[in-house]
Formats: C-alpha cells, structure tokens, sequence
C-alpha cells in the first residue's frame, strides 16, 4: 500500500474537520444540501460533457490502484533487472531466450522479446522501443491532465453556488427584519465557495499531481530500458552495466539498488 498517499488523505480530511470544528460550536453551518447538490452535480454534469464515461471510469481504477499500490520506484527496479540479466549473458549466450519469462518489469520483457526473436535491425528496434515510451508517456499525461481539468469545475460551481445563494438573500432585503437575515444568509451562500476550493485542492489536484509524477517515473524507467537493452546487446560486464545504468539514479538513491557484488 502507498502509504503516503493514504497519510496524506487522511490528514487532509483531519485538517478539514478539525478548522470546522474549531472555528465553531455550530458546525451544522456547514452542511448546505443547496451548495453540495450545485458544487457535486455541477461538477459531475461537467465531467460527463468533458470526458467520455469509459475514460474516467478507467482512470479512476488506474488511481486507485496507484494509491492502494506500493509505493517503489519503477527504475530501481528495471535496473536490479537489467543487471541480473547482464551477469547472466557473461557466462550463457542464451540467458536471456531462456529467463525471458521470468522478466518482471513489462516494458524491460518487450524490450528483450524484441532482441531475442529477431527480424528487426538493432537501429529499428530502438525505434520501436521510444516510439513506445513516448506515446505512453503522452496517454498517460492526458489522463493526469483530465484531472486537473477536472480541478476546475468545483470552485466555478462553488462560486456559481455562493452568486445564487447571494441572489436569492438580495431579494429578500426589503422584507422586515431582512437585515438579521444577511450574516446567516451569506454564511450558507460562502458554504458553496468552501466546498467547491476543498474539493478541488483536496482531491482532484493532488490527484493530477500524483498521477503526473508516476508517469514522469514510468517515463524515466522505459529510457532506462531503452539504454539498457543496447548494453545487453553489446554484452557489456555487469560492472559497466550496473555504473552506466546508475547515472540515472540521485546519489541517495544509488545506495537503493539491491545488487549483489560483480566477481
């Protein structure tokens, strides 16, 4: 389970219930079905017109199961792999024909599939393979970006929300006692703003976020992958696999790589 992302829920609903909470000991205030249904409908309505059903059905599952998922760096792992692959190839031509299946990382068992089963030049298969990379890479950033998107729609509709809410107590101004009514009145109308820029900062932006930044790592492994397939190739020793393929990796995160020692 990725736990930072379930800390980080968990403390942004705990952050919001307890401002509510502690700004004051009426917190009924708060719950205006006449807000929710414009800023939650509202933004539903959009979506809807914006993106097909089946595209967020999907991207709410890839979600999910990024959050829900473990939390470890794709190109640590393509690395460990590559390097596994490389000792491999030094003393057995036909490791990799024969471990092909035993590849974990998918992008890494293409790559290799590719190699091994011939057909394709070496300058081609390259081309394939960062043909892939980049279009995956675009895919995946559309879906991040139909997040943020959607990040928009809540405060427009909170703010359409509140200029209702404000209409219909500018209406009733001229009624007797209509002054007592305005602070009340403005609160519930605010009630809207409130929910639509909780909404929005709380849920979809750091899901855009979140998402933007597992494709930029994805990204990272599959050049990883390309670069690596071209040492695999050239049976470069494990040792030059292992330095060249670590230029990738921050300092800190070098010292990650569960790799035993080269002989």
């Amino acid at each position: 389970m990725n736990i930072s992302s379930i800390l980080g829920l968990i403390i942004a609903t705990s952050v919001f219930i307890g401002g509510i909470l502690s700004s004051t000991s009426n917190w009924k205030i708060y719950l205006n079905i006449h807000a929710f249904v414009i800023v939650i409908g509202g933004t539903l309505a959009a979506t809807l017109v914006s993106f097909p059903i089946k595209q967020l059905v999907k991207l709410w599952k890839v979600f999910f199961a990024k959050v829900l998922g473990k939390g470890s760096s794709p190109h640590l792992k393509v690395i460990e792999e590559v390097i596994d692959l490389s000792r491999g190839i030094q003393n057995n031509e036909n490791y990799l024909s024969e471990n092909v299946d035993k590849i974990k990382v998918h992008f890494l068992k293409e790559a290799v599939q590719l190699q091994i089963e011939g057909g394709i030049s070496d300058s081609k298969i390259d081309q394939v393979l960062k043909k892939r990379a980049e279009v995956h890479f675009i895919r995946y950033e559309e879906e991040a970006h139909v997040f943020k998107t959607v990040a928009r729609f809540p405060p427009a509709f909170g703010l359409l929300g509140a200029v209702s809410g404000m209409i219909a107590l500018m209406g009733g101004l001229g009624s007797p006692d209509s002054f007592k009514q305005i602070g009340p009145a403005m609160a519930v109308a605010m009630v809207a703003t409130m929910y639509g820029i909780a909404i929005a900062n709380f849920i979809f932006v750091p899901m855009g976020e979140y998402l933007s930044k597992l494709n930029k790592e994805d990204h990272l492994m599959r050049n990883i992958v390309i670069d690596a397939i071209k040492l695999l190739r050239s049976r470069e020793h494990p040792v030059v696999v292992e330095e060249h393929l670590k230029s990738y990796l921050l300092s800190s995160e070098r010292s990650m790589l569960n790799t035993p020692k080269a002989s």
